[in-house]
Order: C-alpha cells, then structure tokens, then sequence
C-alpha cells in the first residue's frame, strides 16, 4: 500500500516542481488573460455602459482607461517576475483582485441583472476566474503569497473596482441605484 501512495506522490512532484519553479514566469497569464478579456470587451462595453447601466462612456476613455490598466499590470507582473519579493508579489495580487476576481464578478452581476449580454462575460468566467484561482492557489501553496494577505486583496480588490466603475461610468456622480438592485 505504501509502495502505491509513493508512486503516485512521485507522478505528481514534477508538475509540482515544474509549478514552482515557473510560478514567476506564469504570473504572465494575467496580462494575457487581461488582453483576451479586452477583446471581448472592447466592441461593445461603452455603448452597453450608456444603454443599459445608464452611465457614460466613450470609447476613446475605454481604451485610454484600459491602457492604463494594462500598463499598471505589466509594470507589477514585470516587478513581481524580477524582483520575487513578497512585497511585489502582494501588490500584484492586490491589483488582479481588482482586476481579475472583481472584474469578472461584476459582469457575472450585470449579466444576471439587467439580463443583457454584459461585454467581457464570457472572458471572465472562462479565462479570469481560473486564471486568478490557479495563480493565487499557487502563490499561497508556495507561500509566495501569505493567507492573511488574501483578505486585504478581496477587500481592497473589490473597493478598487467599486470606485473605477463610480469614476469610470458615472463620473463620481449619482449611480442610479434603482437600476442595480
């Protein structure tokens, strides 16, 4: 019996090793996994923003938006791929909570409530949300990540998206809360 459980123990450990020693290298599916969403996104989100959430976007703002967002991204996964610091691994995964888990919440909301196809949908639960939870499920097996950091990244992920889409969509205006609940 102990003969089996080490044969499979030993199958698994180059998958394992290969997943450490790439853990860096495979932060780089957050850019991608970003550019892919913005495909999806981009043909159609500032007019769905004006037609069903009742804010306001041009899509001139959509892209100078989502370039500084794709500029911040690459400047922290260049940080965290080099430096390997706890301290820049931690601010990479305060970003893409943001980016990333919220994002991805926040079109599986809009998508159920204003029963509307919501650009980016399918991108967020296709390549954000296991995107997200295999990297984050790595960093903290490998303690790249610590655990009592994760609360401060769902938090702090989720009042980022909060305040982009109050200054994004309406400007730091009146939200029409009838229309969200």
């Amino acid at each position: 019996m102990r003969t089996d459980q080490t044969t499979v123990a030993t199958r698994k450990e180059p998958f394992v090793h290969y997943e450490r020693e790439y853990f860096f290298r495979l932060l780089w599916l957050f850019p991608l996994a970003f550019c892919f969403h913005l495909a999806e996104e981009a043909p159609g989100f500032p007019e769905w923003v004006s037609e069903v959430l009742g804010g306001e976007l041009s899509a001139r703002a959509f892209y100078r938006n989502n370039a500084g967002y794709m500029l911040l991204l690459l400047g922290l996964t260049v940080w965290a791929s080099r430096a390997r610091s706890p301290r820049s691994i931690a601010a990479l995964f305060f970003w893409v909570s943001g980016q990333l888990l919220w994002n991805a919440l926040f079109h599986v909301y809009t998508q159920h409530r204003f029963r509307s196809y919501s650009p980016g949908y399918f991108t967020a639960i296709f390549v954000y949300l296991p995107v997200y939870s295999y990297l984050t499920y790595l960093g903290l097996r490998e303690r790249f990540l610590a655990w009592r950091f994760l609360p401060v990244c769902f938090v702090g992920g989720a009042l980022g998206m909060a305040f982009t889409a109050w200054a994004g969509l309406y400007h730091l205006g009146p939200i029409p809360i009838e229309r969200w609940w």
